[in-house]
């Protein structure tokens, strides 16, 4: 132990440590530890406290402990946006992200959008299974696809190869649902497919693990209909919402049917547009778009007649091609 320094001896500094110490400690012994929504209680303790979680960062570090799969920004937690961001915080903590997708948060905006549209496809959920359902699931993923066929897949194909039109199919990546949902015991995980083909979203949802690669076009597909019929009656339908979150383009499907294990089936309500130049969307869906997938067992309840004598279905052939 060394010599004691007394205070106001010259070359001394009379500034006490001590708080200086305990906002160490507790940031960095105990705040690590904490959940992020107990922040807000411990901060009204005592002035040490309230120091310690005033600071921005402590909120960062807790909210990213708690939402390991979110990328988030330590601008969402100064004074002006904590508030805002902790009142949607049991939106994120429900929240299932699929598999290797990170969830990048980086504006309050982005927040407030997310959580809304997260909001209510948790809603329709819960409303679907208390009403029987067996399967509703709701889960964030990021849809990627092939780079090099990619801008391919825009193009309008007019070319005909033994009666069949040729035009090229850009692979995407697949997101899985957990069985959790499901009521069945031993169900196998639900995955679904996405591709896109003449600017339109191909979707096959499968439960016997057949590989993106595997999965055929219909016989009677064509890019102007995109309707199958005489469907076997042992595939099962099932609703799905595909709906983005990007500043790049609009991709906005809702209650499309698709039937478990068949072919690729294109989203046939909904939208899709560009909201920035081709090669600019092009390169988003290649890097990766960010969207929120609702997927329910049975029909629709509400008719997409009406999008698509609108032809609501359709703006993005448009579009791919200026």
């Amino acid at each position: 132990r060394g010599p004691a320094i007394e205070s106001g001896a010259p070359g001394t500094c009379n500034m006490s440590f001590s708080p200086i110490i305990s906002r160490h400690l507790v940031r960095r012994g105990v705040a690590k530890f904490l959940f992020v929504v107990d922040l807000s209680r411990l901060q009204a303790l005592n002035v040490i406290t309230k120091s310690v979680f005033d600071d921005g960062s402590t909120w960062f570090e807790s909210a990213s402990a708690a939402l390991p799969t979110f990328k988030l920004c330590r601008d969402l937690f100064c004074t002006a946006c904590r508030v805002q961001f902790m009142a949607l915080l049991k939106t994120f903590l429900t929240a299932i992200v699929a598999d290797g997708c990170e969830v990048p948060l980086g504006s309050i905006e982005d927040v407030r959008q997310m959580a809304s549209l997260l909001k209510n496809a948790q809603r329709a959920a819960a409303s679907h299974r208390a009403r029987g359902g067996n399967i509703a699931h709701v889960a964030i993923g990021s849809l990627a696809f092939d780079a090099e066929t990619i801008d391919a897949a825009f193009e309008e194909t007019t070319s005909l190869e033994n009666g069949q039109v040729g035009l090229d199919l850009c692979l995407g990546t697949s997101v899985t649902f957990p069985t959790a949902t499901s009521r069945h015991r031993g169900a196998a995980p639900l995955c679904l497919h996405f591709a896109w083909q003449s600017g339109s979203l191909l979707v096959s949802a499968r439960d016997d693990n057949k590989p993106s690669t595997s999965i055929e076009m219909p016989q009677d597909y064509h890019p102007i209909y995109r309707g199958i019929a005489d469907r076997p009656r042992s595939q099962k339908p099932l609703t799905l919402d595909v709906i983005s979150l990007s500043h790049a383009l609009i991709l906005n499907h809702r209650n499309f049917v698709v039937y478990t294990n068949s072919a690729w089936q294109a989203a046939d309500s909904g939208i899709f547009t560009m909201r920035s130049p081709r090669q600019v969307a092009c390169e988003a869906l290649t890097r990766g778009v960010l969207c929120i997938m609702y997927v329910r067992d049975g029909m629709p309840e509400h008719s997409t007649n009406l999008a698509k004598a609108l032809h609501l279905d359709r703006p993005q052939a448009v579009l791919a091609s200026r």
